[in-house]
């Protein structure tokens, strides 16, 4: 089965790998949160002790749910294993496919900002170097002023600096509390790195040490600013990296091979199949570092995740043998640990496997399926194994596989029979939100209590009597809006028949103000804020049974709901179908 490509845009989440590595505050992308071995907090999975959240809870908390973010494959096989992250790395993320959580972040000791955080003018920008909005080149922090006559060694304290001031607001200790300016001080302290980092590649006085300093400055630079959205920097950053792949200098060469998988990550996501070889063709390039490489580490396991999630079980064995080959025995125990989870087991590829299969409308009888899932639970009966089959249901469901998503949950009641453990509730909240989901069709499009994004109102005229579509997005979970590019497509096949009208769930926190006034997502949308104090995060999402993003819900010409759809795989026939029955 081809994959459907939706809409290509760089997976600035994967940039980070790169980026905040260079602040020294570390990150992953990888899929799930949960390792088959002990959590970055010391817990094993299958004695997890705190509350169940929901992707509203999370998103309510200040945490980035990151589940459905490469749902949008029509082969996507759930992947319960990632790479457990050391504490110093980015605190772990949770999976809510089925309502799973995670540890919070510890709060960061207070730190005052470096004295200094006024905005001087600079230097004007270097050709080939992206500007700031506006036009404007500031730079920040303690006086230090980005000039022409800096030298070597005074340009190498600039960027170490740079660095300094990133971190504290990449860690939110910094002093500054309204986002917007957060953002915009961000991208003007990304642009000044650029531009020292380009500098100190070109001082005439500049050692060799220095230079590597400098493109190495660049590289994390752009990543920087890929990572805040924008669309020249990432090209900017391909290009570059292409252009350092074969590098004599190892850390340039290393950390270049990491954009270009990521990049190529982003392609298969984007439904280019070739990508697929195309990751595992780079990541067996890649050599054994003898410092410790956990960016390189985590993007392989960005890299088996994603390959797994589409179906390419064989791509990605190369992938966790090739992790395990480089680093499985690494003398620094962080990096062995994290090699070992990021490569994951081969426990669940006979039931992924199997799983592609049923997706992909082969003929698998429901024994086959059930002697799978019972096989599973009975040899490793904990959360990793229930998040697995949880996900698979969910993935079951959206291909309309009803009998094997019933017998899933069935199998996995009786597997699991305490009814005050992690895992049982676990299945407990997956189920409702499945009930949720099937209880929702037919009801109608009554969202008149709700505001808009804007303030302005959402007309009933622009939608009255229309096929409405009607996407769930999030600012704190930009894969939401991977979905935007097709439904815009669906919407442009049936003039005035067919309106979009989003239903934002950010919480109070979220940058939105400054979203929106950077971006026009072309619809208007209602706003239904998540609060992690209330007893319900979201009424909206609860009432919907959403776990994942994106996700859209299908009304027809009467106004109630036709469907659901979280796969990308509804949405085109279940409007055509609409269409035609209204002729």
């Amino acid at each position: 089965m081809r994959l459907r490509p939706i809409a290509f845009a760089p997976n600035f989440t994967l940039i980070l790998i790169l980026s905040l590595v260079g602040l020294g505050i570390g990150g992953c992308t990888s899929g799930d949160s949960n390792s088959e071995s002990n959590r970055a907090d010391g817990t094993s999975p299958g004695s997890v002790e705190e509350p169940i959240q929901s992707a509203a809870d999370l998103a309510a908390g200040g945490q980035d749910p990151e589940v459905g973010r490469d749902a949008f494959s029509p082969q996507r096989t759930p992947t319960p294993d990632s790479a457990a992250r050391p504490e110093e790395l980015d605190s772990t993320r949770a999976n809510v496919a089925q309502g799973s959580s995670a540890p919070r972040p510890q709060e960061p000791p207070t730190e005052t900002v470096p004295p200094g955080f006024e905005l001087i003018e600079s230097t004007p920008t270097p050709v080939g170097v992206p500007e700031l909005s506006g036009g404007q080149n500031m730079i920040s922090a303690g006086q230090r002023e980005l000039r022409d006559d800096l030298t070597a060694d005074q340009l190498t304290e600039f960027l170490e600096n740079s660095d300094r001031d990133m971190q504290l607001l990449a860690s939110g200790r910094s002093q500054i509390q309204d986002p917007a300016e957060a953002s915009k001080l961000m991208k003007q302290f990304a642009t000044n790195k650029l531009q020292a980092s380009i500098q100190l590649q070109q001082h005439p006085q500049a050692t060799r040490e220095q230079q590597i300093d400098g493109m190495r400055g660049q590289l994390q630079s752009l990543s920087h600013l890929a990572a805040m959205g924008d669309l020249d920097s990432a090209e900017a950053l391909e290009s570059l990296a292409k252009d350092n792949l074969e590098s004599d200098e190892p850390s340039i060469a290393g950390d270049s091979r990491i954009v270009l998988i990521g990049f190529a990550i982003d392609r298969l996501r984007a439904g280019r199949e070739s990508a697929g070889d195309e990751v595992v063709a780079l990541i067996e390039g890649m050599q054994a570092n003898p410092n410790p490489d956990v960016p390189a580490v985590l993007m392989m396991a960005e890299a088996r995740q994603t390959l797994e999630s589409y179906g390419m079980i064989d791509q990605a064995a190369k992938v966790r043998e090739k992790i395990l080959s480089l680093y499985g025995n690494s003398a620094d125990p962080t990096i062995a640990k994290v090699a070992a989870d990021a490569a994951g087991t081969a426990k669940f590829d006979p039931a992924k496997r199997l799983l592609s299969a049923i997706l992909g409308d082969q003929n698998i009888q429901l024994s086959q399926w059930a002697d799978a899932v019972t096989d599973l639970t009975s040899q490793s009966p904990d959360m990793n194994t229930v998040q697995f089959l949880g996900t698979a249901a969910l993935q079951l469901e959206a291909a309309g596989k009803n009998t094997f998503v019933e017998k899933t949950f069935t199998l996995l009641s009786e597997a699991f029979t305490d009814a005050d453990s992690a895992t049982a509730n676990e299945i407990e909240t997956a189920k409702k939100a499945m009930e949720a989901r099937r209880d929702v069709i037919g009801t109608p499009l009554d969202f008149d209590d709700l505001p808009s994004v804007d303030g302005a109102g959402v007309p009933k005229e622009a939608y009255e009597n229309k096929i409405v579509l009607m996407p769930f997005w999030a600012v704190v979970v930009p894969e939401s809006f991977q979905i935007v590019a097709l439904l815009k497509e669906i919407q442009d096949q049936y003039p005035g028949k067919v309106a979009i009208v989003g239903m934002n769930i950010d919480p109070d926190q979220a940058p939105l103000r400054e979203f929106l006034a950077q971006n026009d997502l072309g619809f208007p949308s209602y706003r239904s804020k998540s609060s992690a104090t209330q007893s319900v995060a979201n009424p909206v999402a609860a009432r919907f049974g959403l776990v994942s993003l994106p996700f859209v819900a299908i009304f027809n010409q009467q106004g109630t709901v036709e469907a659901l759809d979280f796969t990308g795989q509804q949405l085109q026939p279940v409007v055509d179908r609409l269409v035609e029955s209204a002729e």
